[in-house]
Parts: structure tokens; C-alpha cells; sequence
């Protein structure tokens, strides 16, 4: 079946989403020599394997770097590094299948290279950061090609041709006749702080005309320098951002990267959002002019993902919604009046929805063209409708409500919205003409009941106009409006079906614009809407990892590796005592990312000191050859949250190339076990288990590392508060199996999202 040039360039703006990543570089071990090499998307579990040369410690020259997860393949590099950074020419190959070649630069591609999709498709074109933003070719395996600009992996500006022959342009997202793009030959001078002028629409101007202005430092052609900051033309600072890349002529191209702020002219926050590889990501928040919250929103990559709530100048609630991976959750969400009454509002999505939508027979073709808009296209004169599925509580009020428009037909084609449609015996209609009427009709059993005749209205916008149709269920009544303005009124009835959607009696095309549904429920039901959607929300939104920690004072101090915690949002700790497991909030008080560690408190006010720690914090170094042993909870989504044991020996008091903070063990430990505590025999405490090199890849068996307990107590030394660090030697005498009882009271999982 032929799609809409649009549906499909939407459709492949999904399939061009990059795999996913992290917030996280961090520098991995990559053989079993410790050598290093810098991950610009590392994430907890990720291990590397590399092949070639090592030099002071860090992959250098050309060689093969093969990319893990928790034992799984990910990816591969071939191509040059230089100082453990990848850097020059090379070829990554993803697990999906595709494959990217091109030029490195400080271990991203960037700059021009080629992709292959494992479906057959090709880009040629220009990268930034893995994403293909700048001017390329996409060529489709069904002959179909995209010649213009990308912005982050989507197609912007250009020249797309059908596999038909058939060609549409493209500009700044949509479709249009011709494109019209100007060309200021603007270039800026490098290394010096420039200021450039913008006007009204931020399309760069003289400075006699512009209503902003932007200090900036270019490093390299439309690279800039540091933070960028944009000021009013009065002087007040309008916005502070970041990014990879500016264009000197449409600030749609630019390529974001990290925070960015927009404020009014008085000073205060207008907008506060963090953009990673150019997609918003994390929380988005908006505020009145007077410095209060209008909305908060959450998105992960680009997508909605979490709370979406807004808020009128008075502080009370506007709106709530909740979405999982960019999804509206049940396709509502709640609506407040400024007094506090409310409404279940649904939103239909045609992309989400696209079998009740989509279609195509000799009689007629149905096209998505967006989440918002489908297409029905009439080839016959005979009625024809298209309808989506949406549960309506009718003994409440409830408004149905959608935007139509004819893009051809005859103007005596009657078209608009049907509602409460059960099949052809059982349904009501609400249509208009391009001639400027409207008729209002209910089919019951199969009988047809005119509530209004074709009649002419001046509120209708004739022709191809838009027109927006509602129905509203008050009390009794229906009542029918056409661009807001009431035009009948009615007993209302039973709606005997609950499809809606869009209905038309005559060839030609119309688009069908939202359906909105609205039930006005009660106050008590909205109020239980809303914890439902409250608690779907704490039960959906996944942990994203997992660590360990151990209580180091009663009054619920834990510690545990730095990169267990690093940028988690919520910190959340779980374990068993007194045979209940117990779950608490935490934060952070202390950290140290040097040396791997961070120390933190339980939030919760239910928590309950313990009366003693029954172990020994040791300070002192411990002789290669102690035995030693670990708990933890390696792996805890498979394999389980009950604490684990493992065991073995101290095999030297130094870490990788000699590092003194680090103990070298042979205790096993998996992704999962980071921050765990690594005890003596007797009871003592002496390090924190780390982590390990992977035994399948490197043939190292049992090749860890531990940070020193001396370590940690000098991250204690340094808090505002003083701790009880445990020196309990009274399981000293006991037996392994008494201890291990005991001490996994004070051991925790640690999740963080």
C-alpha cells in the first residue's frame, strides 16, 4: 500500500533515532593490562575489549575496540586512537547492523562520512556526534532518495523523490511547493568575540533592525567557543546556552548541547531545559513572568517520557498528564478551570492508533499524515467514514470536539464529524459544506432522525477553510457549535457506540484535525485519576541501575562507589531487617569522583537508627594473600534481590598500574556488586569492592579491584557532620555463616533512576 510522502518521512524519523545513550564519559579498561580508553556513552555493565597497540596506558594507533553490555555485543570500532581517544578515521559498526564510516573526532563522528542500514538503505552526508546533521543524501532501498539538510538525524530542508518519479519539497520540517531559503554569506571572524544581530523571527539582520543580539566566539567555521549568550537589544540577557554547532543562517540547524536558559526582561527564568546530542533531555521547565512554575516536563532523548504538568499565575493546577516513551499513558490526561473544575480529557494520536485509521480500498484511501491529522481521500460518491475506539462515560457531561477541512471536492460535499457510532444502523453526524451550511443527523435502528436540515450559517468558513465542530452533553441537552458559536440544540440521547471520527458523502479529500473528548467527572473522580496516574507513574518509570552500599553509621549513613549514583535523579535504597524488606530515600552528602566513592543519608523520616553496627572499620592495609570475602547484589534484575556472597583473596595491595588507593582481588564480582563491602575473616571492613575486568573477553580470571576502607574514611573526615564509624568486634569468634547473617543486615541495593 502507497503511503503519503509525509507519513513515510515521519515514519523514518523514527527509524533514524540513534541507539540508546547515556549522560556519561567515562574512561574503561579495555585489556588486561589496564589500559584505558575514553567511552563518550558509557553506562553501568559496559565493558570494552581492545586490539592493538597500548601506549602510556591508553589505546593508541589503529586497531579494533569491541563494545560490551552486562556480557552482551554492542558494537565495534575500527579505525585510530590517539591517547585512548578515538580520533581520525573509522568504522563503527552497531549491533542492530548498521554501519557508520567517516572521521573521528574526539571519539565521535563528526564531520562527513556514510551509513548503511541493514534494511539497504544509505546516507552520504555530514555527522555530528553520530547523528547526522548537515547536508547529505539519504537513498532508500526502494529507489526513494532525501537530498537536502538533517537535523539530527531528521530530515529538515530539501529534495525528497518518491521511487514514482514524484517530488516533494521539504522546509524546516514540512512539506511546501518551494523552497525559500536566504543566504546572508555571513562569516564571522575566528577566535574573536563577535556580536551578531537577529530580528522579530531570530533571522540574522542589521543591526538598525534587530530586536536581540548575540555575543559569540567562533573556534573553527560555525563552531562556537564556550557558552553563547543572546541579550535583548536593550541590554537585558535573553538566553545562555551551549552547542556544537551554529548556523550563520537558520537557527533551526544549530546543534545543541548541555543547559540552556531563556529569560525575561526583568531577570527572571523563563525557560530551563539540558539538550544532550540535540534532543531535549531530563526536565524542561517553564515560568510566568512573575516567577511562577507554568510547566514542568520531563523527556528522555526527545521524548516525553514522565510528568507533564502545567500550572495557571495563581499556583493552581492547569494541567496533568503522564507519558511512557514519548506516549501519552491511556491517551488522557487532566484539565483544570482556573476555579479548580475538571476534566478527562483524550487526545486521539492517528500514529499510535494507525490500524483504526489507516486504509485503502477501490472506494477510497485513508492516510496518517501526523499524531494530529489523517487524510481521507473519496474516489466515489458514496458515504464514507473513518473512526477510532474511545471509551466516554455518558452519564456525565462530556464536549467532542474536532477540526475539519476539505483540500478538493465539490462544495456541496457535505463532511464533519461522526460520534457515537455503534455501525451503520446506530450513529449521530455533524456535517458542513464548503458552501457555507450545515445539517445534525441521528441514525437509530436504522432510522434516520434529522435534527437539522441543511442549513446556511455565516460562522462556517466556506471553501477550504477550517472549521472547528463541537458537541457538548450538559445536563440533558445536546448543543452543537460551529467555530464557537452555538447553532442547535437538542434532548440529548444515548450514544449507542463509542467510535468517532471523521465522516464525508461525496469524492474528494478532507483532513481531519484531532479528536478531542472531554468528560466533566467529578471532583472525587479526577481527585482518583490522578493518584491512579500518580502511582502508574512511580510503578512505570524503570530504575535505570543498580549498585550496593552498607551502612557505615546507625543514624543511616551508606556508602558506595561515585559512579553507582552519578547523575541519578532519585536514589532509592532496599534491604531486610528483622525479616521485613524495607525500602528509603536517599541523597547524596558527600562525593568524591576521583576516587570513586560518595556517601549518603536516608531521607525518610520512618527510618529507625540501628542501636549498633556489629563490625570493625579498618583502616590499615591488609598483606597480598588475606582471604576476603564480599556481599552485594551483583545482577539484581536477573538474578534476583537477595544478597549475594562471594570469596577469594587479596592478590595485591596495588590496583591497575600500580594505583596505591586500590586493592587487586580475586572475589568475583559482577555489574551490580560497585559499592559493595569487601571483608576480612574477622569481621573487619578493609575496601569497597569496584569493579573488574571481563573474564570472557580479557581471559582474566578473577581480575578486580577494591578501593581501600582508608580511602573512604578520609571522604568521612571531610563531612560537616561526624560519623559513628562501626568498631564492633564481636563476631570476631563467630562462624562465616554467623557472620555473613549479620553483616547482611547492613547491606543495601541501591537503585537510582
Amino acid at each position: 500500500m502507497k503511503k503519503s510522502i509525509l507519513f513515510l518521512i515521519i515514519t523514518l524519523w523514527v527509524n533514524f533515532s540513534i541507539f540508546a545513550q547515556t549522560l556519561k564519559d567515562e574512561w574503561v579498561v579495555c585489556n588486561s593490562e589496564g589500559c584505558k580508553i575514553l567511552d563518550t556513552y558509557y553506562s553501568d555493565g559496559v565493558t570494552m575489549e581492545w586490539h592493538g597497540k597500548c601506549v602510556n596506558g591508553k589505546a593508541d594507533g589503529h586497531g579494533t575496540l569491541i563494545k560490551y553490555k552486562n556480557g552482551e555485543y554492542e558494537s565495534t570500532f575500527e579505525g585510530e586512537c590517539k591517547n585512548g581517544i578515538r580520533e581520525g578515521q573509522g568504522k563503527f559498526t552497531h549491533k542492530d547492523g548498521s554501519i557508520k564510516e567517516g572521521e573521528f573526532v574526539n571519539a565521535q563522528l563528526t564531520g562527513k562520512g556514510i551509513e548503511y542500514y541493514p534494511e539497504g538503505h544509505k546516507y552520504i552526508g555530514e555527522f555530528i556526534n553520530y547523528r547526522k546533521h548537515g547536508n547529505g543524501i539519504f537513498e532508500y532501498t526502494n529507489g526513494a532518495k532525501f537530498e537536502g539538510f538533517f537535523v539530527a538525524d531528521q530530515l529538515y530542508t530539501g529534495k525528497f523523490t518518491d521511487y514514482d518519479g514524484t517530488v516533494t519539497y521539504i522546509q524546516e520540517y514540512y512539506p511546501v511547493s518551494k523552497i525559500h531559503e536566504k543566504k546572508s554569506y555571513y562569516k564571522p571572524e575566528i577566535g574573536t568575540r563577535v556580536t551578531e544581530y537577529f530580528d522579530d523571527n531570530w533571522n540574522r539582520c542589521q543591526q538598525r533592525h534587530a530586536k536581540y543580539y548575540r555575543l559569540i566566539t567562533y573556534e573553527a567555521p560555525n563552531k562556537p567557543q564556550g557558552i553563547i549568550k543572546d541579550y535583548y537589544i536593550s541590554g537585558e540577557l535573553q538566553s545562555e546556552f551551549y552547542a556544537v554547532y551554529i548556523d550563520y543562517d537558520d537557527e533551526g540547524k544549530n546543534f545543541h548541547e548541555g543547559e540552556a536558559i531563556w529569560y525575561y526582561k526583568n531577570g527572571k527564568i523563563e525557560q530551563k531545559r539540558y539538550y544532550y546530542n540535540n534532543k531535549i533531555n531530563g526536565k524542561n521547565t517553564f515560568y510566568y513572568e512573575n516567577g511562577q512554575l507554568a510547566q514542568e516536563i520531563h523527556y528522555d532523548h526527545g521524548d516525553l517520557n514522565g510528568s507533564y504538568k502545567q500550572w495557571y499565575q495563581t499556583g493552581k493546577i492547569r494541567l496533568s498528564a503522564f507519558y511512557e516513551n514519548g506516549t501519552l499513558q491511556n491517551d488522557k490526561y487532566i484539565e483544570y478551570d482556573e476555579n479548580g473544575l475538571g476534566a478527562l480529557v483524550y487526545h486521539e494520536n492517528f500514529l499510535k492508533n494507525r490500524s483504526n485509521w489507516e486504509s485503502e480500498s477501490k472506494e477510497n484511501i485513508s492516510t496518517i499524515l501526523s499524531d494530529n491529522q489523517v487524510l481521507l481521500k473519496v474516489l466515489k460518491d458514496s458515504p464514507t467514514a473513518r473512526a477510532g475506539y474511545v471509551t466516554l462515560e455518558q452519564n456525565s457531561d462530556y464536549s467532542i470536539e474536532s477540526i475539519v477541512r476539505k483540500v478538493n471536492g465539490a462544495d456541496n460535499n457535505g463532511y464533519g464529524i461522526i460520534f457515537g457510532f455503534k455501525d451503520w444502523n446506530n450513529y449521530y453526524h455533524f456535517l458542513i459544506s464548503g458552501n457555507g451550511s450545515y445539517m445534525i443527523s441521528e441514525t437509530f435502528e436504522g432510522v434516520s432522525l434529522n435534527i437539522a436540515e441543511w442549513t446556511f450559517s455565516k460562522h462556517i468558513n466556506k471553501g477550504n477553510g477550517r472549521n472547528m465542530l463541537k458537541v457538548f452533553k450538559l445536563n440533558d441537552t445536546f448543543v452543537f457549535s460551529i467555530n464557537g458559536h452555538v447553532v442547535e440544540q437538542k434532548e440529548a440521547g444515548s450514544l449507542r457506540g463509542n467510535h468517532y471520527g471523521i465522516l464525508a458523502g461525496g469524492k474528494g479529500e478532507y483532513i481531519l484535525e484531532n479528536i478531542i473528548i472531554k468528560e466533566f467527572v467529578s471532583s472525587e473522580t479526577l481527585a482518583e485519576k490522578s493518584r491512579s496516574q500518580e502511582e502508574s507513574a512511580s510503578q512505570n518509570v524503570e530504575w535505570k541501575g543498580n549498585g550496593t552500599g552498607f551502612f557505615i553509621d546507625r543514624r543511616g549513613y551508606i556508602a558506595t562507589n561515585y559512579h553507582v549514583v552519578e547523575d541519578a535523579k532519585e536514589i532509592e535504597i532496599e534491604f531486610l531487617r528483622n525479616g521485613e524488606r524495607l525500602q528509603y530515600k536517599m541523597q547524596v552528602v558527600q562525593s568524591d569522583k576521583q576516587n570513586d566513592l560518595a556517601i549518603l543519608k536516608i531521607t525518610d523520616p520512618d527510618f529507625v537508627p540501628f542501636q549498633n553496627l556489629n563490625y570493625n572499620f579498618q583502616t590499615s592495609t591488609k598483606e597480598a594473600g588475606t582471604p576476603v570475602f564480599a556481599l552485594g547484589y551483583p545482577l539484581a534484575n536477573v538474578m534476583g534481590s537477595e544478597i549475594k556472597f562471594t570469596d577469594g583473596k587479596l592478590s595485591s595491595k596495588t590496583g591497575v598500574q600500580g594505583d596505591i588507593s586500590m586493592y587487586q582481588i580475586s572475589v568475583p564480582i559482577q555489574p551490580g556488586n560497585s559499592g559493595g563491602p569487601l571483608f576480612d575473616y574477622d569481621g573487619n571492613l578493609i575496601g569497597i569492592t569496584s569493579f573488574g575486568l571481563n573474564r570472557e573477553y580479557f581471559n582474566a580470571e578473577n581480575v578486580n579491584y577494591a578501593i581501600k576502607s582508608s580511602y573512604l574514611n578520609n571522604l568521612v573526615e571531610v563531612l560537616p557532620t561526624s560519623l559513628e564509624l562501626p568498631k564492633d568486634q564481636s563476631i570476631h569468634h563467630k562462624t562465616l555463616t554467623e557472620k555473613i547473617k549479620i553483616l547482611s543486615h547492613y547491606v543495601v541495593l541501591i537503585k537510582v533512576r
